[in-house]
């Protein structure tokens, strides 16, 4: 099993910009091509956005059409705050959701006009 340390990955405990999400996820990816899963490492991060997430953990799962459960297959994480496990678990049911209006052809802005309140 081939762990990934995000920290000295992107050389910055402020897991912020998608830059360093699409490293993150390219790292990801070299790893499955060979072997499964993969251990993300967190130990030593401060902060970590949605945006950070959307562009690693949610663009596995739309590229690789993946739900929690095969995501969970393949991706292990550790050493990351509770809360933020929360986040990854909703970036990855999110990436569903825009994988399969992607599918059918519906814009993000189109489906979320139809259903929030004006």
């Amino acid at each position: 099993m081939k762990t990934i340390k995000v920290v000295s990955l992107v050389g910055n405990p402020c897991l912020l910009s998608p830059d360093k999400g699409s490293s993150l996820y390219q790292s990801i990816n070299d790893i499955l091509e060979k072997t499964t899963p993969v251990v993300v490492d967190f130990t030593g991060y401060e902060f970590l956005s949605s945006t950070f997430l959307n562009h690693s953990f949610g663009q596995l799962c739309i590229d690789n059409d993946w739900d929690d459960t095969a995501f969970k297959e393949k991706v292990s994480i550790v050493g990351m705050e509770e809360d933020d496990v929360d986040e990854v678990a909703i970036t990855v049911h999110n990436a569903q959701l825009r994988r399969t209006l992607k599918l059918q052809h519906i814009s993000p802005a189109e489906y979320y006009s139809q259903r929030l309140p004006a």
